[in-house]
């Protein structure tokens, strides 16, 4: 797979330059009480009497409520008066408000993170690491997942689930306008069939996607021979390589098919748009099934999702990989529950409960994750695992490499610049920014 073990590298570097917790959180885990029997350790006694309550973030309710209760069921006969609150708190918010928190005395015990965020909150004090659990998880979750938040042989956050973007068709629909459900392979496939059916006066097109975010391009310019921080070093992007130019034009020459300004290219006009069954294409993630099976019920279509497009004669499409992870305060007075409770959400049952509420792939090994129930016969988690195989883990790079990308695709799309001048300001304005 081009490029995966490059991304990931670089990652596991940058997370390298974090602190590692300091010393005393480290002795502190070396003092809690392992039973290595029952391999998990044992729960502070004013936590398993339910004395206080375990504290624990998360975005949404209906995952929150089902970890919770999955977690209580599978221990009500060992802490069957334990108490678990929990807090909404956007996992993108979530370190920065856990380094107040914390220190204050009122954050959680755990909380959800992105991966990405993980070196940010070792150097806070916000993610302690797992101890014993280390060895535990290293053997349910695969090294490409595990590296990426361990420091010196400890992992500081558990991987709870994995997601790509793919390409989700309205099989009703094909089969209505081209007589087969078979997706396309290629863009070409997609403009051959945009130019019976797009009509702008009617704004109906063919594929919507965000045109905002180098996130979302990423698989085009990849498909159009780019690599993004091609030796995994932060220093160099790769914003200043040739292939970026005819990979610009390339993409700037997708506006023939969604010919809608990249400020247009919203959540309302891509997701819900595809969810009434007016549009044959569309490239989200798996984050989207709940509102796409709510639509394909109440509009009366089924969808299929499969690897994004490529360009005819191209490398196939990558995309960038997300890891959301469960992540323990280095705050937290109650360290053996908060761990016992985040590696909970990598077993089986964890697993199980996430998948259930959310349609969300489990980052547990491929053996443990056919074990899930429905997991096997559901084509649309298929289809995510299938793009997964060309997926990079986003490197753990600086927020200004987002800032710059998504500038540029931007300046693109929208006709502000070529693509050899956006590509010339992007380089410029990363070497200035990763200078300051």
């Amino acid at each position: 797979m081009r490029g995966r073990g490059v991304a990931a590298g670089a990652a596991a570097a940058v997370l390298g330059l974090a602190g590692c917790g300091g010393p005393a959180e480290e002795e502190r885990t070396s003092e809690l009480e392992w039973d290595a029997e029952a391999g998990q350790y044992v729960i502070e006694e004013d936590i398993a009497s339910g004395a206080v309550p375990l504290k624990v973030w998360f975005e949404e309710d209906y995952l929150a409520e089902a970890v919770i209760a999955a977690f209580e069921a599978e221990f009500q006969d060992e802490y069957p008066n334990m108490e678990i609150e929990y807090e909404l708190v956007a996992k993108n918010d979530a370190v920065e408000k856990m380094s107040l928190a914390g220190e204050a005395g009122n954050g959680a015990d755990v909380y959800m993170s992105f991966y990405d965020q993980v070196a940010r909150a070792i150097d806070d004090g916000t993610a302690a690491p797992m101890g014993e659990y280390t060895g535990v998880l290293q053997e349910r979750i695969s090294e490409a997942f595990t590296s990426v938040v361990t420091v010196e042989d400890q992992m500081h956050a558990v991987p709870v689930t994995t997601e790509s973007l793919a390409l989700i068709y309205n099989t009703t629909l094909l089969e209505e306008l081209t007589g087969s459900d078979r997706p396309a392979a290629t863009w070409e496939e997609i403009g051959s069939l945009a130019a019976d059916y797009n009509d702008p006066s009617a704004n109906r097109w063919t594929l919507r996607m965000s045109t905002a975010e180098i996130y979302r391009a990423y698989p085009i310019l990849s498909s159009a021979g780019w690599q993004v921080y091609p030796g995994g070093d932060v220093d160099a992007p790769g914003f200043d390589d040739p292939a970026l130019t005819d990979a610009l034009d390339y993409y700037a020459g997708l506006r023939e098919l969604y010919d809608v300004p990249s400020a247009d290219s919203t959540w309302e006009t891509i997701e819900e748009a595809f969810a009434k069954g007016e549009t044959p294409y569309v490239i989200t993630g798996p984050w989207s099934f709940s509102l796409f099976d709510a639509g394909a019920a109440e509009h009366g279509f089924d969808y299929g999702v499969t690897t994004l497009p490529g360009i005819e004669g191209g490398e196939p499409a990558g995309s960038f990989a997300g890891m959301h992870v469960a992540v323990v305060s280095g705050y937290s007075e109650h360290p053996a529950a908060a761990r016992v409770f985040a590696n909970f959400m990598a077993s089986d049952a964890g697993a199980a409960a996430v998948y259930g509420a959310t349609g969300q792939i489990p980052a547990i090994s491929g053996d443990l994750l056919s074990g899930i129930e429905g997991i096997a016969d559901d084509p649309h988690v298929a289809g995510v695992v299938a793009q997964s195989a060309n997926a990079e883990l986003i490197p753990q790079v600086p927020q200004y490499f987002w800032e710059t990308g998504n500038t540029m695709v931007i300046d693109v799309w929208d006709g502000l610049s070529d693509a050899a001048a956006a590509q010339e300001k992007a380089a410029a304005s990363y070497s200035e920014l990763h200078g300051l």
